[in-house]
C-alpha cells in the first residue's frame, strides 16, 4: 500500500470545518472534523454520573486529571437525560473487559477512549450494541486482536479511528456503513487486500491505512485522482 493518505473530498470537509465554533470540532490524525453530537448536551445528573463513576472504577485512573472536566467526563443529552458522550483520554491503565459496563450506555453516540494503556485487550465484540455511536475513537490504546464483525453494526458511524493499536487480521466489516465519512486504520498490523468496495462508500471524505500490511485492488495512479 502507498505510504500516502487516501483523501476524498477533503476540500469540502475543510470549508466546512472553517465555518463552525471550534467548540464543535474534533480531530483525528491531526484533521479537525464537525462533531454535532456536542450540541444539546448538558451535564449529567447524579444517576448517570453513578454509571459512569462505576465504569471508571474498572481501571486505574491515578493518571486522570479529575477536575478536568472540559476535556475528559460523561456528558448527557439535554431532552432525554441519558449519556450521549464519553471522553476518557490518556490516564486510564487495565483491562477493558468484554462485560464492561460501557456497553450499558445503549445512547452513546460519541465515545473517545484514546491513548490510555488498555493491557492485553481486545475489541469485544459487545461494542457492536452500541449501535447509537457516530463517533468512535479508540486511537493510541496498544489494543489486540481482530477486529470483531459486530463493528458492523454501528450502521450511525461517522467517525471511526482505530489507529495505533496492534489490530491483526484483515480488513474491517465497514463497507455498509453508509454515513461513514472519516476512517482510520494506521499504523496497526492488518494484511491481506483493502476492498474495492470502499472507495465506492457514498460518505467517506478520509481514509487512512498507512502502515499496515496491506494491498489496495486500485493502482496508484486512480488514488492519486481521488485525493
Amino acid at each position: 500500500m502507498p505510504k500516502s493518505l487516501l483523501r476524498l473530498h477533503f476540500l469540502s470537509l475543510l470549508v466546512l470545518c472553517c465555518c463552525v465554533s471550534p467548540a464543535s470540532l474534533a480531530k483525528i490524525d491531526g484533521l479537525y472534523y464537525l462533531d454535532d453530537v456536542v450540541i444539546g448536551l448538558v451535564p449529567c445528573l447524579p444517576r448517570q454520573i453513578e454509571a459512569f463513576t462505576q465504569f471508571t472504577k474498572e481501571f486505574d485512573t491515578r493518571s486522570c486529571n479529575h477536575s478536568d472536566y472540559s476535556n475528559n467526563g460523561a456528558w448527557c443529552d439535554n431532552s432525554t437525560g441519558a449519556v450521549t458522550k464519553i471522553q476518557l483520554t490518556g490516564c486510564l491503565s487495565g483491562t477493558l473487559k468484554p462485560n464492561s459496563s460501557l456497553f450499558g450506555f445503549h445512547q452513546l453516540r460519541h465515545l473517545d477512549l484514546s491513548n490510555n494503556n488498555f493491557i492485553s485487550s481486545t475489541l469485544p465484540s459487545r461494542l457492536g450494541n452500541l449501535n447509537k455511536l457516530q463517533v468512535l475513537i479508540l486511537s493510541s490504546n496498544g489494543l489486540l486482536g481482530q477486529v470483531p464483525s459486530s463493528i458492523s453494526n454501528l450502521s450511525q458511524l461517522s467517525i471511526l479511528n482505530l489507529s495505533k493499536n496492534r489490530l491483526i487480521g484483515s480488513f474491517p466489516l465497514v463497507t455498509n456503513l453508509a454515513k461513514l465519512s472519516l476512517f482510520s486504520l494506521s499504523h496497526n498490523l492488518f494484511t491481506g487486500t483493502i476492498p474495492s468496495s470502499l472507495f465506492m462508500m457514498p460518505s467517506l471524505s478520509y481514509l487512512n491505512v498507512n502502515e499496515n500490511h496491506l494491498t489496495s485492488p486500485i493502482e496508484v495512479s486512480v488514488v492519486d485522482k481521488l485525493q
